[in-house]
């Protein structure tokens, strides 16, 4: 029961990302340009964590802590968020939210069960195995039913 507890806010995140799609495509279409969107977005999210971390106080220590960690650590997540907004803000008004959403699902759940296999950067391992594999085809499926029906 604890853990469903970690997957109901990450759920309304999901539902919130099909929300961010089209409030981004629009946004694209005002600018003229899915890329200057995808700043804008980050801008704002960037200035909104800012305020939220400097009032939850520590952040000097935090990030004297985190220096150890080197670069890939500092810009990896922000280079994977950026690709995956602006590939987001590009796709949507073009394809729809639907399939845009179904086909960043199965992307993310191919990748995740390959970084899950080998315990990829110091996560647990899960092994794959054919429920897996099939619940993946599975998500493949719904995506191009969803893209072409």
């Amino acid at each position: 029961m604890d853990k469903l507890l970690y997957v109901i806010p990450v759920f309304a995140a999901g539902m919130g990302l099909s929300l961010q799609g089209i409030v981004n495509g629009g946004l694209a279409r005002g600018l003229g340009s899915a890329v200057l969107a995808a700043t804008v977005s980050f801008w704002v999210g960037g200035f909104v964590l800012t305020m939220l971390a400097l009032a939850s106080g520590g952040v000097g220590q935090a990030f004297a802590s985190a220096k150890a960690l080197g670069p890939g650590w500092w810009i990896g997540g922000g280079l994977l968020g950026a690709a995956f907004v602006t590939a987001v803000t590009f796709a949507a008004p073009r394809v729809g939210i639907a399939a845009t959403m179904a086909f960043a699902i199965a992307g993310q759940l191919i990748a995740a069960s390959a970084l899950d296999h080998f315990g990829a950067l110091g996560t647990p391992v899960h092994p794959f195995n054919y429920v897996r594999a099939a619940g993946i085809g599975m998500l493949i499926g719904g995506a191009l039913l969803v893209r072409f029906f």
